[in-house]
């Protein structure tokens, strides 16, 4: 268990990943019960992107394997990263909502992969303050980097990091809430396996360039 380990290097991972309150029974099932990310946000603009060129443990089978490279090759190939989906306020109001689903991001290539961070951000809108939100993700993006690039207890695979800024903080005149209004951590932990000792090479890859990517908004 990440929070109660005492082993610090497994420990790290808990201000990376949303808080965890147990779980409930329902008449449908047994539920995790985990932190809102976009609490207290009016405009949520949420991003899910699936790290590593590789999304599928040691354990899958041909089938799964050749499913998994085949899909979103065009971004997973060349940076070791999907988007997997996002909603998103535009406008210069911010009150254009707009969901994309996950064919979006299957048709983002090398040579498109602008196109996400143009949507996400709202590159047609662009403020200096919009500027500022993608610094603050690099920062983040950055940290994570920082720690997972020293922690060899765990390989994860299928993983996904989450991204989610408040549309109504880039309204406003003062940047007194910006650094609240952007939220990254990292969620699906379906696939994890031991380390053995060696970094994580294909989650680390995916988050360097997914790092330079996000870069060259500004």
């Amino acid at each position: 268990n990440v929070t109660t380990s005492s082993d610090p290097e497994v420990s790290q991972f808990v201000q990376f990943i949303p808080q965890y309150f147990g779980t409930c029974t329902k008449k449908d099932g047994k539920f995790m019960m985990i932190e809102n990310l976009t609490k207290g946000m009016t405009k949520p603009c949420i991003v899910d992107i699936k790290v590593g060129a590789k999304t599928y443990g040691p354990d899958a089978s041909e089938d799964k394997k050749q499913k998994s490279d085949a899909a979103y090759s065009g971004t997973k190939k060349p940076f070791g990263f999907s988007v997997l989906g996002m909603s998103v306020y535009m406008g210069k109001e911010k009150d254009e909502f707009k969901v994309l689903n996950k064919e979006f991001g299957k048709q983002l290539t090398k040579d498109t992969i602008d196109d996400f961070l143009q949507t996400y951000f709202d590159g047609k809108n662009k403020t200096e303050r919009t500027t500022k939100v993608a610094q603050i993700f690099v920062r983040k993006l950055n940290e994570i980097q920082s720690f997972y690039s020293q922690q060899k207890k765990f390989h994860i695979f299928g993983s996904s990091l989450l991204f989610v800024y408040d549309a109504a903080a880039l309204t406003e005149t003062s940047d007194d809430n910006l650094e609240k209004a952007v939220v990254l951590k990292m969620i699906d932990f379906a696939h994890i396996f031991p380390a053995n000792g060696e970094a994580d090479e294909n989650y680390l890859n995916g988050l360097t360039n997914l790092i330079k990517v996000i870069q060259t908004f500004n």
